[in-house]
């Protein structure tokens, strides 16, 4: 690896301790004991470009959805059916070995072989599934939330610069002047809106719950392409009668058939919940299928940049559709806040 302060290339035993023979200075990451062999030096590289040359703040999430091995709804495969893929064959020759060794009374030794070749089977298929379950129930970016809130900050004494922590639980960033309300259950990606100033620019209320919406506002939800995600729009709508509330999340179909697109494949959601959204008429066969599969968008997979773009842009559209004060109107009827060549040319 390269040291990030000398610059100097360093093989395994020459940085004991996470200390650099030359420079003698420590560093944060060792590639050979984190699972996505993270540096300093990848870490720095990847925050240029995620927070667009220092232009963004990002949340420790949103960087390391950025190391995270790309998939595809397309072409991955289970572990389980891979397994099979490698093992049918030590299967089909031990089920025929096995059988010529039981009628045999002088082939013994080929019952036992095809009995291992069998058992070969078993465990191979076992492991694969448990592999397989473990992959989907793990948070795949909890080791990296480790490695910046632990290694990092104990070598650099905080997360690097332009990175910011979650959004508080339970809490609701109102504005003065709020007029909008924005609901996203995604705290790396509230705190990635508050960090960036889409509350204090536009007037929006952010919160992860439903439950402390601030009142009287048109709602704007904001989700990934997820089965709960879809659900959140419904529930929102449900909960809140009479309130306007615009679905600013990531449909499935935008995603699901994207080539390189950031999906990843999870536990399966309840049937029940598939069925619901089916009943719902907002969603495609296509969609629901791929939903069923487990799989997965999530925002924090997003560049940065363009979901900031988004949101900006559905906001925007919500603030014009929203009353406003007699003097606001009025500095808008003269060009007040207008680009040269429209209202105020």
């Amino acid at each position: 690896m390269i040291c990030p302060f000398c610059d100097k290339s360093l093989l395994y035993k020459e940085r004991p301790n996470r200390t650099c023979s030359r420079c003698k200075r420590r560093f944060a990451l060792e590639p050979k004991t984190n699972s996505l062999r993270m540096t300093d030096v990848r870490v720095r590289r990847l925050l240029v470009k995620r927070t667009d040359g220092g232009r963004l703040k990002i949340s420790v999430n949103q960087l390391g959805a950025a190391a995270l091995p790309r998939t595809s709804p397309g072409k991955n495969k289970s572990p389980v059916v891979e397994a099979l893929g490698c093992l049918w064959v030590p299967l089909l020759v031990g089920i025929v070995v096995l059988i010529a060794g039981l009628n045999s009374a002088e082939a013994g030794g080929f019952a036992i072989f095809g009995g291992i070749l069998v058992l070969i089977f078993i465990v191979g298929m076992s492991a694969a599934f448990m592999s397989g379950r473990k992959e989907r129930t793990t948070d795949p970016l909890s080791g990296f939330r480790s490695l910046m809130r632990n290694d990092w900050a104990d070598v650099y004494g905080s997360l690097p610069p332009g990175v910011v922590d979650d959004f508080p639980y339970r809490a609701v960033h109102v504005p003065k002047g709020a007029r909008i309300a924005l609901l996203c259950p995604d705290r790396a990606i509230a705190a990635f809106l508050v960090a960036n100033r889409i509350p204090k620019r536009y007037g929006v209320a952010v919160t992860t719950e439903i439950e402390r919406l601030p009142e009287g506002m048109p709602v704007v939800v904001l989700h990934d392409a997820s089965a709960p995600g879809c659900r959140l729009v419904m529930r929102t709508r449900a909960e809140l009668p009479g309130r306007t509330v615009i679905d600013a999340g990531l449909p499935p179909r935008a995603v699901m058939s994207t080539p390189g697109a950031p999906a990843r494949r999870g536990d399966k959601p309840a049937r029940e919940l598939i069925q619901w959204l089916g009943e719902s008429g907002t969603l495609t066969k296509a969609e629901l299928d791929w939903l069923a599969k487990g799989w997965t968008v999530s925002l924090v997979a997003i560049r940065p940049a363009r979901l900031l773009a988004a949101v900006t842009k559905t906001v925007e559209r919500v603030a014009a559709t929203t009353h406003t004060d007699p003097e606001r109107r009025e500095a808008e009827a003269i060009g007040f806040l207008t680009w040269p060549g429209e209202a105020g040319r």
